[in-house]
């Protein structure tokens, strides 16, 4: 016990706590402590040993189980309940009044047969010591998961809620633009019908007059081409917008016009100044186009009726 030298300074305690009401063992026991460097304080029962915790921090408590007042059961659950940094080592002799399963259960970290030496207590201190710091490394990776836990639940609720929040702002945006895309179509159809009767009041009435004056052929036929296209822009018919059939080039659209207005294929060259073959070659490009190639159908009917 002359082995002032102390072991590695992580294996040891700040201070140590040894109650018993044997005032030699307390005695030993100082001895002890002492030579292995330790800072101790004695307490001679379990009454005694409530009163000192109460004004100093011990993180380990070496307690005899046999004491009056307070026994070392009591005081085992005491620490427990009060001081959860504190480890417990129970000491008794042999006896068969507290076994080992009691005392654990109990909430004591370990179990000492009494007499012991200075060894065992060495080697006791150290592993009772490193066992309760893997604990606390333990208690605290687990607090720390159980933090990290719920910051992710925290950024997941978080992004959840960005989420939702833009997808109620996507959805007002989809509904605003609906309300707008609906302005804008009233607006242009308000728009078409207005130019529509502007002409109709405004354009047309003076295009007839001149149908009616004194013109020459092709003056009157140019007026009659002008006047139906005008009315094609202003007036298109329903069924020419649902009609499918290829596009009409610019010459073939002019003779389909032409053809609406009871024109025949050397009056229609004649106003485009081409040849009648040119007019019939285009005549059945149309035809062609409004499949009724190789049918009875009547080009100007079929015109009349879907264009």
């Amino acid at each position: 016990m002359g082995n002032h030298e102390r072991d590695n300074a992580v294996d040891w305690p700040s201070s140590i706590l040894v109650v018993d009401d044997d005032r030699g063992l307390l005695k030993l026991m100082g001895d002890f402590l002492g030579a292995l460097g330790i800072v101790y304080a004695l307490a001679r029962d379990g009454h005694d040993a409530i009163e000192v915790l109460k004004s100093a921090e011990f993180p380990l408590v070496f307690t005899d189980m046999d004491m009056p007042n307070v026994n070392g059961m009591e005081l085992i659950s005491h620490i427990n309940k009060n001081y959860e940094r504190t480890a417990v080592v129970a000491m008794t002799g042999y006896s068969e009044e507290y076994a080992l399963a009691d005392v654990i259960l109990a909430g004591a970290a370990d179990y000492m047969i009494k007499p012991f030496t200075l060894d065992e207590l060495k080697a006791k201190i150290k592993r009772v010591i490193r066992e309760r710091a893997l604990l606390q490394l333990m208690q605290q990776e687990v607090a720390a998961r159980r933090y990290h836990e719920r910051d992710l639940s925290k950024q997941k609720n978080s992004l959840l809620s960005q989420v939702q929040q833009q997808k109620e702002e996507l959805l007002e945006t989809n509904a605003a633009l609906r309300i707008i895309l609906r302005q804008r179509d009233m607006e242009k159809n308000d728009l078409a019908a207005d130019l529509t009767n502007r002409f109709l009041e405004e354009i047309l009435p003076y295009l007839e007059k001149l149908k009616h004056s004194r013109l020459q052929q092709f003056q009157q036929q140019y007026l009659d081409i002008a006047m139906m296209n005008l009315e094609n822009i202003f007036t298109p018919s329903a069924k020419s917008k649902t009609y499918r059939c290829k596009p009409f080039t610019s010459m073939e659209a002019k003779i389909v016009n032409l053809i609406k207005q009871g024109k025949k294929t050397k009056d229609i060259a004649s106003v485009l100044q081409v040849s009648p073959g040119t007019i019939r070659t285009h005549r059945e490009n149309i035809r062609k186009k409004l499949q009724i190639t190789n049918t009875q159908k009547n080009l100007y009917k079929t015109v009349i009726s879907i264009l």
